[in-house]
């Protein structure tokens, strides 16, 4: 190297140095970006996702649709309901219905009673627009009122037309008063299936494809159980258990189901303050929740006969659980 180079990189470096401790010192001083962000493709979709998850605790409210048979009608009683004190509103009964899908009866005796639940849909969303909102097949025989529960569907093809239907229910929904949220099963007698794990994971299938079109939005898969049978096929597949620890199920645990593979952030312990209902108190249903990390606490119902106890019961379970 000549003496004239020497001397001109004795001079340059300096300026080179400085300049590199310019340019590292703004990528330094850069915030991190947030999660989810870093792709603008994906961005948008975790963003609603995130949106649309429930967080603990969670307090869930129950409605029955089918206490008398004129559907047309919406009982003056609904009209006191408080629906703010929910953070999601299980509405029932649905069914399998004559032709194999999952829906709601109508006939010329009784009416629709779709007319009840998207009454319970726009009012529910009205007072509490966070709610969510979650449609039971019902157990039992529904013969003329509801429709059938899951052992009507009795071979693979029954059961693939019905899960298909389920996710077709909610599509439609989704332009009405904010959509519905998800299915339960109301898992007791005759919706005990050894069938649960194929209706439970397409099902789940279903949803994904539909979270995947919805940019993200979350749509749940719950059980109400009173038994354990065959639950533990379907864990992979379940959002949240609504333990019906009360009446017919006061003998569960959340032991019971954390065996099967569920986790305390799944459970909900139950109470029934509906009338000759057997149920733990509320201070029982409080200590459960906290010994054993539960997810929240669920109020079978709104609207029997027992209506403003029942209000007032589902009001002290939140003020319990998220403070007045």
């Amino acid at each position: 190297m000549a003496l004239s180079e020497r001397k001109l990189t004795i001079y340059l470096m300096p300026l080179l140095l400085g300049v590199a401790l310019v340019l590292l010192g703004c990528g330094a001083d850069q915030p991190d970006q947030p999660r989810g962000m870093a792709d603008s493709g994906s961005g948008g979709s975790d963003q609603q996702s995130d949106q649309s998850q429930l967080s603990r605790p969670i307090v869930t409210a129950w409605m029955y649709l089918a206490d008398d048979q004129d559907y047309a009608q919406i009982p003056k009683s609904w009209s006191s309901i408080n629906f703010r004190t929910a953070d999601v509103l299980n509405v029932g009964p649905a069914g399998v219905q004559h032709d194999g899908t999952f829906g709601f009866y109508e006939s010329r005796k009784t009416g629709d009673l779709a007319n009840r639940f998207e009454w319970v849909l726009r009012n529910a969303r009205a007072q509490n627009p966070d709610i969510k909102i979650i449609v039971s097949q019902w157990w039992g025989y529904g013969d003329d009122i509801w429709g059938q529960p899951l052992s009507a569907l009795r071979s693979d093809k029954h059961v693939k037309k019905y899960t298909k239907s389920v996710g077709g229910f909610l599509a439609e929904y989704l332009d009405k008063s904010g959509g519905v949220d998800g299915y339960d099963i109301d898992y007791e007698d005759n919706n005990i299936s050894a069938r649960t794990e194929d209706i439970t994971s397409q099902i789940r299938t279903e949803f994904d494809a539909l979270s995947e079109d919805q940019q993200g939005r979350r749509f749940y898969q719950t059980v109400s159980p009173s038994t354990t049978g065959y639950l533990g096929d379907a864990v992979d597949h379940v959002d949240y258990v609504n333990m019906q620890t009360y009446d017919g199920g006061m003998g569960l645990i959340p032991r019971f189901f954390l065996s099967l593979g569920f986790t305390s952030d799944q459970l909900l312990y139950g109470i029934c303050p509906e009338t000759d209902c057997p149920t733990p108190s509320i201070e029982e249903a409080e200590a459960a929740y906290k010994e054993n990390d539960l997810a929240g606490i669920h109020v079978y119902r709104l609207n029997s006969g027992n209506q403003q106890e029942e209000g007032e019961v589902q009001n002290r379970v939140y003020e319990l659980l998220h403070g007045s």
